[in-house]
């Protein structure tokens, strides 16, 4: 085989794996409106706690000097 063959064919493969890869992708995303959901879920839950915890810091401060 020559280097020009063996070159096209790399790139061949290249090819297929890069379009397998994508399809891949395509199929594991799916979901992707679920996922979005949840993540939502997640940081509207932390953000909570957030806010529950300054919120309980700030009333001791204030009852700590009062």
């Amino acid at each position: 085989m020559t280097l020009l063959q063996q070159r096209k064919l790399r790139l061949i493969a290249k090819r297929i794996i890069r379009n397998e890869k994508q399809i891949k992708l395509y199929l594991l995303n799916t979901h992707w409106l679920k996922i979005r959901k949840q993540k939502e879920r997640r940081r509207k839950k932390t953000l909570i706690k957030l806010w529950k915890l300054r919120q309980l810091m700030y009333l001791k401060r204030v009852y700590k000097v009062a």
